[in-house]
């Protein structure tokens, strides 16, 4: 009865080892590539810069110190187009927010999220 039990338990132990491995290594593989670099076309660029735009509006109402600016504009064109859209959709808050709360933690959520990335 035990020799049964510790033979199915190896039997469940190796099967889900195999089943992970097959599951994750299509993933190690293709990491190992290099980085995806989504092509873009007219709409996507258009949509990336308008985004990138609206993001550096709210920047530049809210920083004075024109040094952290550039480096913050220059750091915005490492991220990719969900990173700025997750950004952009932060900056729509702050703008329609005025000066309230909600639109400080937005503001605080923009900044956090810029130098994460």
């Amino acid at each position: 009865m035990k020799i049964k039990a510790k033979r199915f338990a190896n039997t469940i132990v190796i099967g889900v080892s195999v089943l992970q491995w097959f599951i994750f290594l299509p993933s190690t593989t293709n990491g190992g590539i290099g980085k995806n670099v989504p092509s873009f076309n007219d709409q996507n660029l258009l949509s990336f810069s308008a985004d990138v735009s609206k993001i550096l509006s709210v920047l530049e109402k809210k920083i004075e110190d024109q040094q952290l600016l550039e480096k913050t504009r220059d750091k915005l064109f490492t991220l990719n187009h969900e990173q700025i859209r997750l950004i952009a959709s932060l900056s729509d808050r702050v703008t329609k927010g005025g000066n309230t709360t909600d639109s400080d933690v937005a503001f605080l959520l923009m900044t956090a999220l810029i130098t994460l990335f």
